[in-house]
């Protein structure tokens, strides 16, 4: 079947239809690797997961504290939600973010897609049957432990309006090549867990105008300035999408009515 946005709509609302959870994630190039933001930061300078867990992120929480209060450790929800807001903060984490909705994550497939694309351009969404794997697998997080492993890891959207917004999800890893360790894992099972999508960038500016008039943009995404201020140049400069007037000014008040 032909991997594109009408067929990849399809398939989303025949998922819906029989109520299947899937998480879903949208990567703007097809040639990037399923891997975690700490895989892509950590290589680069060597850095382990002990080193992460034992002295950079006692760092991060102190410094962090000039903001808000420092998470207790000891509490997995607090560290939990710690991390979670920092991935989504863009510090990086083991974990990997995903979406419970197709379409957000369309969003991101399409959001950073170019602008003037070749035709061999693609972006990525990948679906992840996360009830299967569970039911196969677990969910249990051992970052520093001997077996490598991908697991469902739900944080509190605690102070994290981004996280509850996109509707998001994560999963936890100490795996470095994502998609090829859940294949394998797969094949060992002789059943599917992971699927992608891979759809022409072509389309950038249709599907996100699409997904604009279904609500799902970046002031919807990111509720704060920035996201406001990156949806207005999304309508004004990228994508050319309608412009609805603004609302006429309040009259004045009558005082003799």
């Amino acid at each position: 079947m032909e991997q594109s946005w009408d067929t990849y709509k399809s398939w989303v609302a025949d998922a819906t239809r029989n109520n299947k959870k899937y998480y879903f994630r949208g990567q703007s190039d097809s040639r990037w690797k399923l891997e975690t933001t700490f895989q892509r930061s950590a290589k680069l300078k060597g850095i382990s997961l002990e080193t992460y867990f034992s002295t950079i992120i006692n760092d991060v929480n102190y410094q962090v504290a000039a903001f808000e209060a420092p998470i207790n450790f000891q509490n997995n929800a607090e560290y939990g939600a710690f991390l979670g807001k920092l991935q989504h903060h863009g510090f990086p984490t083991p974990l990997l973010d995903w979406t419970l909705s197709g379409y957000i994550a369309a969003y991101f497939a399409f959001k950073n897609a170019p602008l003037s694309p070749n035709v061999t351009d693609k972006v990525t969404v990948y679906i992840f049957d996360i009830e299967g794997w569970n039911e196969a697998f677990g969910s249990e997080t051992n970052f520093l432990g001997v077996e490598q492993f991908v697991s469902n890891f739900v944080p509190y959207a605690t102070g994290n309006q981004r996280m509850a917004r996109q509707m998001g999800v994560t999963t936890s890893t100490n795996v470095v090549d994502i998609e090829n360790f859940i294949m394998q894992k797969g094949t060992e099972r002789n059943r599917t867990f992971l699927w992608r999508y891979d759809m022409s960038a072509i389309n950038r500016n249709v599907v996100m105008r699409e997904l604009n008039s279904m609500g799902i943009n970046d002031m919807t995404l990111f509720p704060d300035f920035d996201g406001l201020c990156r949806h207005l140049k999304e309508v004004h400069f990228t994508s050319h999408q309608h412009i609805l007037p603004p609302p006429p000014p309040p009259s004045p008040l009558n005082k003799n009515g």
